[in-house]
């Protein structure tokens, strides 16, 4: 066993990886950047085996999605893996991203890394969109519809964006491109890079200072994470088994009935106050959240210390929430 674990490492620089990294990476709060990676592979891996079964067309692709669901063996339990773990990438995305902001994980050396999650929470936004626009069923469509409405508002910067650009191809069919080419190559090279600054800058202190000087090495807690990864993976398996993503027939054009998915209900309930919110508050949000490691400048990283931005913490999780509630109850008041 050691004359392959040499031979290994010979040929693959596996001692590269033993390195010390502080004993307070092994737990779950610091690993849910690992968890969520976990998730990317799983809808990576089940995106693949999808594909070979859609059909990027506004005439076949809820068909071919019924037919998957209905017709293929697993088919189901496949896109129901494919909906679950791109669910709970969700909800470890926003909390890894919650948790680097209490602990000011943002701060000098990390600015840039902060930057590219930031990059890399937008990319995964698209990659959720422009999956539920390719379900093609009534809320995709209208997903779709918000979308190119949006689009046309920057005029020639939007036109690429619309179905104009190409005529002869429909627009479902460059969204599924996207889907399953540009987006996820993008986010892969981010990603990458996302991990090289961490490795670079080591991971950040305990933000009151109690690290006790307490180590450990990176393959345990590689071992760690891939234990936390096994009970993500377990996890979407479970809720594939159990609760069927939801999937309409082909959508009715020119309707306007239904909400989006949760992630985004919060937009929903502010269009309703006010329609060029689809256009103004992701800007908004991603300029602030680009400013972040810009305006917050000192070296202070207890959070006890950091009354302001706990302040500003708190309020922005129960300002979307009380959207996102919000959203889910009140009625449209408008058509696009």
């Amino acid at each position: 066993m050691s004359e392959l674990k040499k031979f290994l490492d010979d040929r693959l620089g596996l001692h590269l990886l033993d390195y010390e990294i502080p004993e307070h990476s092994n737990s779950i709060k610091y690993s849910l950047g690992g968890m969520t990676m976990t998730s990317f592979g799983v809808l990576i891996g089940s995106g693949i085996l999808l594909a070979q079964f859609y059909n990027p067309t506004p005439e076949k692709a809820n068909i071919s999605i019924h037919f998957l669901m209905d017709q293929v063996y697993l088919g189901w339990f496949l896109r129901g893996i494919h909906f679950w773990a791109g669910e709970i990438l969700t909800i470890t995305l926003i909390l890894h991203m919650i948790r680097v902001f209490y602990t000011a994980s943002y701060k000098k050396p990390r600015e840039i890394n902060w930057l590219l999650g930031v990059g890399l929470l937008g990319f995964i936004i698209t990659l959720m969109f422009t999956g539920t626009v390719l379900k093609w069923d009534q809320e995709g469509y209208e997903a779709l519809d918000h979308f190119v409405w949006v689009a046309k508002k920057f005029g020639i910067l939007g036109m690429p964006l619309t179905e104009n650009f190409s005529p002869g191809v429909p627009i479902l069919s460059r969204i599924y491109m996207a889907h399953i080419s540009l987006l996820p190559i993008i986010t892969i090279i981010l990603l990458g890079l996302h991990i090289f600054y961490i490795k670079y800058h080591k991971l950040s202190p305990k933000p009151d200072g109690k690290d006790n000087n307490r180590f450990i090495s990176f393959t345990q807690h590689m071992a760690y994470v891939r234990r936390a990864g096994i009970g993500i993976f377990t996890l979407i398996c479970l809720l594939a088994l159990t609760i069927a993503p939801p999937l309409g027939r082909v959508p009715i054009m020119g309707l306007e009935v239904t909400k989006p998915p949760w992630q985004f209900v919060w937009i929903y309930a502010l269009e309703n106050l006010w329609v060029p919110s689809l256009i103004v508050a992701p800007i908004i949000i991603g300029l602030c959240l680009i400013s972040v490691p810009f305006i917050d400048r000192s070296t202070e990283t207890d959070p006890k210390k950091r009354p302001i931005a706990m302040i500003i913490l708190w309020g922005t999780i129960i300002i979307f929430i009380g959207l996102t509630l919000w959203g889910k109850f009140t009625t449209m008041t408008h058509t696009m």
